[in-house]
């Protein structure tokens, strides 16, 4: 069974001034299995972010599905996504995207605090690294 399956997946943009529509994904499907590596590869502006976005829980499609693990993303309440992409998404993106303020290990015990993890846990996750 696949864990991520994307049928007939459309975005459409509609620029705010005049009303023009530009299509960024028209009927996109594949499924990923278990253990398989994938690569989205492409020309700029061919559609690449906006379907991570899609993938992501970032960003919603105009048509088609996005099954994760057996559950459609648009399906999940707005106030569940920010849960559901912290405990079952990771993200490796080409800027840091750190908190410059914060030190490294603050940075990495950000989302282990939200995801309700004690200083114990914490700390051994941290250790080996």
């Amino acid at each position: 069974m696949p864990i991520l399956e994307v049928a007939n997946l459309k975005k459409t943009y509609t620029t705010r001034f005049g009303g023009n529509q530009v299509q960024a994904l028209q009927n996109v499907s594949f499924s990923v299995e278990a253990g398989e590596y994938v690569a989205i590869m492409g020309e700029s502006g061919s559609g690449k972010t906006t379907l991570l976005n899609i993938l992501a829980a970032l960003d919603k499609p105009t048509g088609g599905t996005v099954m994760l693990d057996g559950r459609e993303l648009s399906k999940i309440k707005e106030s569940e996504i920010a849960k559901f992409r912290r405990d079952n998404l990771g993200f490796v993106f080409q800027e840091f995207n750190l908190l410059d303020t914060f030190s490294v290990q603050d940075n990495i015990f950000l989302p282990l605090v939200l995801a309700g993890k004690s200083f114990k846990e914490m700390k051994q996750r941290l250790d080996p690294i």
